[in-house]
């Protein structure tokens, strides 16, 4: 099913940036704490294709331990939550993004299953200040 793309809690601590080389559209974004600026790339490590100021209260929570998706450019093309991009399973559709109870779905390789996603659906919208 596609959704706009959500990064979860898999994620902190990895970037691994896979994500980034298959986004269609570069919606998926860094933080750098030198400019307080959110960037995304063309492909990782490629050179910066956009950027947005930070809203320092959200993306201090998680700062650069982590990428992530402006909501408001995703095309919901499903290219970043695909089984095989995200080596941790860090990315589902934010329809999709399981809240911890019992029967919850996790991708089989999120390294946080059993924990409650939906907090990074709102994260997602609230890091971008622009």
């Amino acid at each position: 099913m596609t959704g706009i793309a959500i990064i979860t809690e898999a994620c902190i601590g990895v970037k691994d940036r896979a994500c980034v080389d298959v986004c269609p559209v570069q919606c998926i974004y860094e933080f750098d704490a030198v400019s307080n600026a959110l960037f995304s790339e063309a492909e990782a490590g490629g050179g910066v294709e956009h950027v947005h100021q930070s809203n320092p209260d959200a993306v201090a929570i998680f700062g650069d331990s982590m990428l992530y998706v402006n909501t408001n450019e995703c095309t919901s093309c499903t290219a970043c939550y695909e089984p095989d991009v995200c080596p941790v399973g860090a990315i589902y559709a934010e329809q999709n993004v399981p809240d911890g109870a019992a029967g919850s779905n996790y991708n089989s390789s999120d390294t946080a299953k059993g924990q409650d996603h939906t907090f990074f659906i709102q994260l997602s919208r609230d890091v971008f200040a622009d």
